[in-house]
């Protein structure tokens, strides 16, 4: 654990210890006092690297280490080209580290021979321009799981002289991007990463705007753009002024001049299957093959549901290469298409700390809480990202506070997590179901699960923090301003939410989201206990879509959580106070391993069709209909609706 979490973990102890005696005791006697900080998913089988640390001739040396000695390993690597619309490695050739039969290391060294990429078989651009991007990808088997693990990398080298005999040299490289981010009519935003601090440039025509900051990472707003333009932009990036190749962003039309095509979809960390279904926390096989479909079908921009990656741990450092992992994953288009990322519950790291479980010695309860200030996970998820900050109307929004006993505990700042923007007749919504998350865990040590009811309800007693799929009353608030004033914008028609957490869950998640019931037993209802923490919980979710209701220009709230599609239909017969018809969507269905349909809940007749499949959706209203058209990871369609507004005729399943 970082010495600064330890820290401020060891004052949160202290002040909530003093409220618990105060009120007293915790789970069965439990108190704060019986809990020790624990680290959690922190060990991690590379611990440094893999990077290039020279070059012997042709020869790039890349190193790594792993934390626990591992058999010889094996890197591929290729070019990096363009297929289409889609930015993609072609990996060509292999290198393999020279290590003694059986022999296992923890430091690795293996030599690739970039000069077999400048032949004249595989030459795509080295031979012409001395050099260039060569994208690799590192095997490792780890012994502790018998399973290969991938790591995706890149390098930059320049070669003066002739191939193989001539002057080889690392140059700068670009990590991240370009991504294109914050489009409007006149604007847009462009983000990147390098290896080595320098200053940058976003080259449009003849216009460079210049960020003279020496830093590793870039955000250059480009203004001063005619709405529903294409512009061609280059970057210009590293010590040595190097240039990426030309790529396209588009502005957007004025402010209702047109409708929108816009996907989303949910849930891409790792899934079962092995390789690159489970690539540093992300599922890059459904991922980049949903990416690359969405393009095809010209969609203007994406949105994301949270639980990009597996997180659930203490490590700021591995949760960030998880992100990194999902950001080489979207960067084969994220250059043009503008991705907007909202959080999950996987997205969780915090402080875990576990106690003996009251009755088994031989057990631990343990719990875990969101952490505040910079280490909170709203801000580092905003430090690697480029999003909205609010809403576009204005409206600020403030950390929630909670009584803690006889204290008050005041959460972290929303970031880019919770925020609204328009696009053409459009108004989008962030909702962040996941702020301040305070919960119960599991490992082989445990006999509690996240679904624990007794062993949440103590987590929020101790530690302070949010329920999970709980939305308290401050983001609350905000929702229902920002969709009053879209409402009164006469430029927006139609309004689409996007978040986490299913309101209505229909298979996975009955035990927990916005209605922690019990799965199977959806008839017998959800949680509504005001004597537990936050345990009004079916009673926020109805104040929740009441707001959602209200507004006949709500078409939509999409989500994710649950690994299948869904599309039911809430209104009146599921409730009364839901005047307005909306549909809820799930699509968690971007790579995380599948969950079956629960026909236990008593909205089972609304559900008008389900699939546990990898798959997205897409939304179209460039005219007076919104249409829905929803794609397997393979291209098939697998639900169409050619206006959601004409809710009679769509509300149930044929």
């Amino acid at each position: 654990m970082h010495k600064d979490s330890v820290l401020v973990l060891a004052a949160v102890l202290l002040v909530a210890s003093f409220y618990s005696v105060a009120s007293g005791e915790g789970l069965d006697g439990l108190t704060l006092d019986d809990f020790e900080p624990i680290e959690y998913n922190a060990d991690r089988l590379l611990v440094d690297g893999p990077a290039v640390v020279g070059f012997e001739g042709p020869k790039a040396v890349i190193e790594f280490e792993t934390s626990v000695p591992t058999p010889a390993a094996v890197i591929y690597f290729g070019p990096i080209t363009m297929a289409g619309d889609v930015r993609e490695a072609l990996f060509r050739k292999l290198a393999r580290e020279r290590l003694e039969s059986g022999e296992s290391v923890t430091l690795h060294h293996i030599k690739v021979d970039v000069s077999k990429l400048e032949s004249l078989s595989y030459d795509l651009h080295y031979i012409e321009n001395g050099g260039g991007e060569v994208a690799y990808r590192v095997e490792v088997y780890d012994p502790r799981r018998g399973s290969g693990n991938l790591y995706d990398r890149l390098f930059r080298y320049t070669r003066e002289g002739p191939r193989k005999t001539g002057e080889y040299a690392l140059a700068s490289t670009m990590t991240f991007g370009p991504f294109v981010d914050l489009v409007g009519p006149d604007s847009f935003v462009i983000s990147w990463e390098t290896d080595v601090p320098a200053a940058g440039a976003v080259m449009i025509g003849d216009t460079v705007i210049t960020d003279p900051e020496v830093s590793l990472a870039h955000e250059v707003a480009v203004d001063g753009l005619r709405p529903d333009t294409d512009y061609e932009y280059r970057v210009r990036y590293g010590p040595d002024e190097a240039y990426t190749e030309t790529f396209l962003a588009r502005t957007t039309p004025e402010g209702g001049a047109e409708g929108c095509r816009f996907a989303f979809a949910s849930d891409s960390r790792g899934g079962a299957g092995g390789g690159e279904r489970s690539l540093e926390g992300v599922n890059h096989t459904t991922l980049r093959a949903i990416l690359a479909d969405a393009v095809s079908r010209d969609v203007d921009l994406m949105l994301f549901g949270g639980d990009l990656v597996d997180g659930y741990t203490t490590s700021e450092g591995a949760f960030r290469s998880e992100l990194d992992s999902w950001k080489r994953a979207v960067g084969s288009v994220a250059f043009s298409l503008p991705i907007y990322e909202g959080v999950g519950n996987h997205e969780q790291l915090g402080d875990y700390l576990a106690a003996p479980e009251p009755g088994q010695p031989d057990r631990r309860f343990i719990v875990h809480r969101n952490r505040e200030g910079a280490e909170s996970l709203e801000s580092v998820f905003s430090s690697e990202f480029t999003n909205p900050t609010g809403s576009c109307y204005g409206f600020s929004l403030r950390p929630e506070e909670r009584q803690l006993d006889q204290g008050i505990v005041t959460g972290p700042d929303y970031g880019e997590t919770v925020y609204s923007f328009n696009r053409g007749n459009c108004h989008f919504i962030s909702v962040n179901t996941n702020y301040w998350f305070t919960g119960v865990m599991y490992d082989a040590t445990t006999v509690r699960y996240p679904s624990d009811q007794e062993g949440t309800a103590a987590a929020l007693s101790l530690l302070g923090g949010n329920r999970e799929g709980y939305v308290l009353s401050h983001q609350l608030n905000w929702l229902k301003e920002d969709l009053a004033a879209a409402e009164a914008d006469e430029s927006i028609d139609r309004v689409f939410i996007f978040s986490h957490e299913p309101a209505f869950p229909n298979g996975g998640h009955l035990y927990d989201a916005m209605f922690w019931g019990q799965p199977g037993k959806g008839h017998e209802g959800g949680l509504n206990d005001p004597d537990v923490p936050l345990g009004d919980v079916i009673d926020m979710r109805n104040r929740f879509w009441s707001a959602l209701a209200h507004s006949p220009k709500v078409v939509a709230f999409m989500c994710g959580d649950e690994h299948n599609y869904s599309r039911t239909l809430i209104d009146t017969d599921v409730n009364p106070a839901f005047t307005h018809p909306v549909w809820h969507i799930v699509s968690g269905g971007a790579g995380a391993p599948f969950y079956a349909q629960d026909k236990s809940v008593t909205w089972v007749a609304k559900v008008a069709a389900f699939a546990p499949v990898n798959h997205y959706c897409v939304f179209d209203t460039y005219d007076e209909r919104v249409s829905l058209r929803v794609y397997a990871a393979s291209g098939a369609l697998l639900d169409e609706v050619p206006d959601l507004t004409a809710y009679g005729s769509a509300d149930a399943p044929e």
